[in-house]
């Protein structure tokens, strides 16, 4: 596999470390907008005791010498408007592509002609494309489908996954708006500058493949305010400022909430879990605790996937058009 990595942020240096990892696998080139990081070697960058010979990059959109690669795996940003230019050059370059982009793994519900195009791009220029991580990608989605698998009938799905935000990347933890006063996370979620993004998309992937017809999806955002002073990284939190944020996301079907998802991700949080419960027959609930289901197991799931990706038939592809997710040596 000869690969690229653009975006050399905590998920993408946990990405580059991991291929390094990894017998066959070649990094061709590594990108990053950074212009501290652009013209080091990525070794240093991605903080490894030697040198790469490989300079990271900032021309995102200039890939004409790199007509050779397999696979870009892409961690830059979140929202698919964001990351289109990105795709349109690699797929022109004829680069299949594994992104972390959160409204990349089911843009149908939301972007429905800008999936289209997308999947008609990757035919013509024969790429695939898939957006892939922990959330969405795999714990409230793919893996919630895996299990319904044993059942004869589904009345009810919920989901619910506390994350301790403590050891977060500071993107993340800004995301969430951790330091905000309740005021100011309010006009900042009024602007779109904080929250969660992709939850509403894995839903609608869950009704989409399970075939069942919402009449609604809502959505709330609450902010989790401290009523102690916290630390994180040099920031001291006083009593009453946001220490992290509770997700619920809800499907309505015939006027009944049949799907719901709470995510809880704050500072400290105590009990970090991701529970899954179906409603049917049987009725099954499975819980998986883990401290570091986060920018580790995104690269991991991002790797794993990428030479199943490079063997796929065009397109814009969602978990159903794959093998399931393992790991790959």
């Amino acid at each position: 596999m000869k690969v690229m990595q653009i975006g050399l942020g905590s998920i993408g240096k946990a990405v580059t470390r991991l291929l390094l990892t990894k017998p066959g696998w070649q990094i061709a080139a590594a990108f990053d907008i950074d212009p501290a990081k652009q013209g080091r070697d990525l070794g240093e960058v991605v903080e490894i005791d030697h040198r790469l010979g490989i300079p990271v990059r900032g021309d995102f959109l200039d890939f004409q010498q790199y007509s050779d690669v397999d696979v870009a795996l892409l961690t830059t940003v979140s929202t698919l408007p964001e990351i289109l230019p990105t795709l349109h050059a690699l797929m022109q370059r004829g680069i299949n592509i594994v992104a972390s982009a959160e409204e990349l793994f089911y843009p149908h519900y939301r972007y429905p002609d800008e999936a289209r195009r997308l999947d008609e791009m990757a035919k013509k220029h024969g790429v695939s494309i898939l957006g892939t991580g922990v959330t969405p990608g795999f714990v409230m989605d793919t893996l919630v489908l895996m299990l319904t698998g044993m059942c004869q009938q589904i009345n009810r799905l919920a989901v619910t996954r506390v994350v301790n935000a403590s050891g977060s990347r500071p993107s993340l933890q800004q995301k969430i708006g951790i330091g905000l006063t309740k005021d100011s996370f309010a006009e900042q979620e009024a602007q779109h500058r904080v929250g969660v993004v992709g939850l509403v998309d894995s839903l609608a992937f869950l009704a989409h493949v399970l075939q069942w017809p919402m009449d609604d999806f809502k959505e709330r955002l609450v902010p989790v305010i401290t009523d102690r002073p916290l630390r994180v990284g040099r920031q001291q939190l006083k009593p009453q400022q946001v220490c992290g944020v509770r997700y619920i996301v809800k499907g309505i079907s015939h006027g009944k909430e049949v799907i719901s998802f709470d995510l809880r991700t704050y500072l400290e949080a105590d009990n970090a879990r991701n529970t899954i419960y179906i409603e049917g027959t049987p009725s099954l609930e499975m819980t998986i605790k883990s401290n570091d289901m986060g920018d580790s197991a995104t690269a991991g799931l991002l790797v794993n996937m990428s030479p199943d990706v490079h063997q796929a038939q065009p397109g814009l592809l969602t978990a159903l058009d794959l093998p399931l997710p393992h790991f790959q040596r």
